[in-house]
């Protein structure tokens, strides 16, 4: 009996690690995919860990109601910690894509969208969010992910309670992030600076001219020339953005 019960608690609490990343949209690399085939892969990969993973004794605190809340929060823990290892790459990446709608004037763009809601869109944050999802599987990267996952096992059995967060390694997967992707559109928003300094100066020598809708066409333009020529460069730093993130998974844990 207790045989069973050890293979259906950690059966369980391997769907926990890896729910995050197969099924949550915010944190999958997957939320493109149907959610049938999400859950079978998470099915899939849970059954698999618990065949591979070294036999386990049905741990004390899997007796009690608290203990196994406390697991399974854990787990929930573990995985959402991989997750960000995708989620935060791909907001430091839209909010760089939010910068330079800022300044190229596209934000204006949401003022003549009947669907915005009041929400603020960024049309070239979303387009390098896709983008990088999909450098994301051609580089492989989601085998680095889920092969990390499954080798978590060994270092953190399932069902344990001794799973504690990193507040510094934290600190450094967002700072790193960002400072990252900010790097993917550096070229662009000197570019847009340097545009700027130009349309000041003519402001101050014609100011009877509304310069500011003279010029916005020429800041659109010359924001989406700039990122074209900038993405040349871009599938390279977006690799290592994701790579960077990936690396320091172990030490959120103080691994």
């Amino acid at each position: 009996m207790d045989g069973l019960l050890v293979l259906v608690l950690t059966f369980a609490f391997a769907m926990l690690r890896y729910l995050p990343v197969t099924v949550l949209p915010a944190l999958s690399p997957l939320a493109w995919a149907p959610a049938m085939l999400r859950i079978l892969l998470l099915l899939a990969l849970a059954w698999m860990t618990v065949l591979l993973a070294p036999a386990m004794a049905l741990e004390p605190h899997w007796r009690q109601p608290i203990g196994l809340l406390l697991a399974a929060m854990a787990e929930l823990l573990v995985g959402m910690t991989f997750g960000l290892a995708f989620a935060l790459p791909n907001a430091a990446l839209h909010t760089s894509g939010w910068l330079i709608d800022m300044q190229a004037g596209l934000g204006a763009a949401n003022l003549f969208n009947p669907g915005h809601a009041g929400e603020m869109e960024s049309l070239l944050g979303h387009a390098l969010g896709l983008v990088a999802v999909v450098l994301f599987f051609t580089f492989d990267l989601h085998h680095l992910l889920l092969r990390g996952l499954v080798e978590s096992v060994a270092v953190m059995p399932l069902g344990q309670l001794d799973v504690r967060l990193n507040p510094a390694g934290l600190l450094g997967l967002l700072s790193s992030s960002f400072l990252l992707g900010l790097m993917v559109v550096v070229p662009v928003v000197l570019g847009l600076f340097c545009v700027d300094v130009g349309v000041a100066y003519a402001t101050r020598t014609m100011p009877q001219a509304n310069v500011y809708f003279l010029a916005l066409p020429l800041k659109v333009a010359a924001g989406l020339f700039l990122l074209a020529l900038a993405l040349r460069y871009a599938p390279e730093l977006m690799g290592r953005l994701y790579r960077d993130a990936l690396q320091r998974i172990p030490s959120l844990f103080g691994i």
